[in-house]
């Protein structure tokens, strides 16, 4: 079979197009291994710290490492419909699952550090409003990778259409989440807790820097991704496979490679020592008080 794109099925005299290149099977491999690697790691920390918050993390790893083996099947039969929906699919969605994690982390780390008064939204709802977003995101990209697929125009106009909204859509809650996340830590600045202020062991201000971090990566992917459908079929963005390792694969890893290095599950767990440490000491306190 020839290298050279476009490749697809032809329906009806009509050639869908699902690549305009060959993908590149030895990278899709690579990055099948890393993404494994990477949430074989945080399934580790899932249990080792009880971090039930990042199991959404965990479903967004998976979708990326069967994306990307989709990619690699589609190296060797480019035509076929079902390599290509597994890795269309999945790699829409797997970042959504990943923003979930990270959602939920803002609202943990604020509840651990008893900051709850300092956010602009109580972390509760704030956890509930992103995720229902998130949602809704994850299920457009489900709609919107699987209605080309049938190959009927009006079908792949809609998906496309449906895809950009939910991109769309995800990149205003990530923006407004920067700025939630920015809004609490410099509050938390200003008026720190006096118990987390003496305890070296719960540095909080490393943990706010990571979710700016990868809430910017995740930004950064969706604005190219956003790209890449307005620019619709035969753009230079989706006619370059180059893109969709750079500015998704790359990043993603990224991702779950910084919350390997800076896991919130560890602030959650030693900021709740520290806790349990002061409740101790002033409980020694009054037992000795009530002595004298």
């Amino acid at each position: 079979m020839a290298n050279n794109g476009p490749f697809g099925p032809v329906v009806n005299g009509t050639q869908i197009v699902f690549y305009e290149y060959r993908p590149n099977q030895p990278v899709a491999i690579a990055f099948v291994v890393l993404f494994a690697l990477a949430t074989v790691g945080h399934l580790v920390y899932l249990f080792l710290l009880r971090a039930w918050f990042f199991v959404p993390f965990i479903l967004g790893g998976l979708c990326e490492i069967f994306g990307y083996f989709g990619r690699a099947w589609s190296s060797k039969e480019p035509v076929r419909s079902g390599p290509f929906i597994l890795q269309n699919v999945l790699l829409l969605a797997g970042p959504p699952f990943l923003a979930a994690s990270i959602y939920m982390t803002l609202g943990r780390i604020t509840t651990a550090l008893n900051a709850q008064h300092l956010s602009l939204i109580n972390p509760r709802w704030l956890t509930k409003i992103y995720v229902l977003i998130d949602i809704g995101c994850i299920f457009s990209q489900f709609i919107g990778a699987l209605m080309p697929v049938s190959g009927d125009p009006s079908s792949v106009k809609k998906g496309q259409t449906i895809l950009i909204a939910g991109l769309v859509t995800q990149l205003a809650a990530l923006s407004f989440f920067i700025f939630t996340s920015w809004y609490v830590f410099h509050r938390i600045k200003r008026d720190p807790s006096p118990l987390f202020s003496r305890t070296s062991s719960v540095n909080w201000e490393n943990h706010f820097k990571a979710i700016g971090f990868v809430t910017l990566v995740m930004i950064v992917r969706s604005v190219v991704r956003s790209i890449e459908f307005l620019q619709g079929q035969g753009g230079y963005v989706i006619s370059h496979e180059i893109f969709i390792y750079v500015f998704d694969a790359a990043l993603m890893f990224l991702i779950m490679a910084v919350f390997l290095l800076i896991h919130p599950g560890r602030l959650v767990r030693d900021a709740g020592r520290a806790k349990s440490h002061e409740r101790d000491s002033q409980s020694h306190v009054r037992l000795q008080s009530w002595q004298v």
